[in-house]
């Protein structure tokens, strides 16, 4: 605690230096708002609708189009099979921002315990992505320690992050836990540990272009500690909303936790969270469109509908691209926000931060590592045709 302490007091000192740009929901804005809507504001100037201004296309106000970025700031400390430097994997995350944003990327997801890395796709790597399985099999991909404390190095990589965001006007979602790893916790008192010493180092650097993922898929297989995580997600929501009273922080950040393909919403993100999160894995568009119009016309729905993770299959081929952009077309005509989950090209090892300038058509037969950035491109162009005027 001491430490951490330390790490809160420096930081408070520089983050009075920047104005910050501040992310909100029109529910918890209030009266006058739109309860389905994504707000920002920088410094204390007044709350805007997300894309409002000329260049935007006005049904892409309150919006907030996404892409999963979950290894940016990932470090496998079991990793000896090859060399990966974790501050370079960041920096690299941060050279593709500009791209993402020009093409309508309001928001990235980045995890604090990794993701799907997909060794199994990796030469030479035999390891499957839990902990539990221990050094010689498994991933050790947390920025947490069994206590429950927080890996100095990971903070200052996501800080460089989210001041890199925040320079962009950008947004970081970040999600506290991952099921495959949060098996690295020695107790739940040790769970409630990291909710509070994350959310008081956000606060305490000002990070006012946050959301707050307590936990990414907390209804899946996977989970450990009797599915506290789960059980308990409307005492972990409302744990992190109470460091901002009790740190008398003068803002306060969206909280909410997303579920898996099966696009639940359980009481503990519907009392308590201020986003409804979702995924779309592996459905079809038109079952992703009604359940994003269902949730959105909900009145017991606590905020807007945030798909943060769409899986529409793994490889780059031209029938998964039409299921991306038909997808993408669903969720935000019903109201929701898409998100982007590029499998092959961000998340699975080696990760590939694409900017890619290309504009070559998607085409099978070309070669994978030729067709992955071209592919991505697409569907960057897609979004940026939802969000900008031409």
């Amino acid at each position: 605690m001491v430490a951490l302490g330390r790490l809160l007091a420096a930081a408070l000192g520089a983050a009075t230096l920047a104005q910050a740009i501040e992310i909100s929901t029109g529910r918890m804005l209030g009266a006058g708002h739109d309860p389905r809507a994504f707000y920002v504001r920088t410094g204390n100037g007044p709350w805007r609708k997300t894309y409002t201004g000329p260049e935007f296309r006005p049904e892409a106000a309150g919006r907030l189009m996404n892409l999963r970025v979950a290894q940016a700031v990932t470090h496998d400390e079991w990793l000896t099979e090859e060399a990966f430097d974790p501050e370079s994997n960041t920096s690299r995350a941060i050279a593709a921002l500009d791209t993402y944003k020009a093409h309508g990327i309001l928001s990235i997801s980045v995890s604090l315990q990794g993701a799907n890395q997909a060794y199994e796709r990796t030469p030479g790597i035999k390891r499957v992505r839990d902990a539990k399985a221990g050094p010689g099999k498994g991933a050790l991909m947390s920025a947490y320690r069994p206590d429950g404390s927080i890996k100095p190095e990971w903070l200052r990589r996501t800080l460089r992050l989210a001041r890199e965001l925040d320079r962009r006007g950008m947004i970081l979602n970040l999600m506290y836990f991952y099921a495959h790893q949060d098996e690295v916790f020695e107790n739940t008192a040790a769970i409630r540990r990291a909710v509070s010493d994350t959310t008081d180092w956000i606060i305490a650097n000002n990070l006012r272009n946050v959301i707050i993922e307590i936990a990414n898929e907390h209804d899946i297989n996977g989970w450990d500690h009797g599915l506290y995580i789960h059980n308990e997600m409307g005492s972990l929501i409302t744990l992190a909303r109470s460091r901002f009273e009790a740190r008398k922080a003068a803002f306060r950040l969206p909280i909410t936790a997303s579920t898996g393909g099966k696009m639940a919403i359980y009481d503990g993100v519907r009392q308590h969270g201020d986003i409804t999160a979702i995924h779309g894995n592996n459905k079809t568009p038109e079952v992703k469109r009604s359940r994003t119009a269902g949730l959105h016309a909900d009145p017991s729905m606590p905020g807007p509908i945030l798909m943060n993770e769409d899986d529409n299959g793994r490889e780059t081929t031209l029938a998964n691209l039409k299921r991306e952009l038909d997808s993408c077309d669903a969720v935000f005509q019903a109201g929701g926000s898409w998100g982007y989950m590029p499998w092959r090209q961000l998340q699975i090892h080696p990760f590939r931060f694409y900017a890619p300038a290309s504009h070559s058509r998607v085409a099978d037969p070309m070669p994978v590592e030729e067709r992955d950035p071209v592919y991505f491109k697409a569907v960057l162009e897609h979004i940026r045709s939802l969000v900008y005027n031409r």
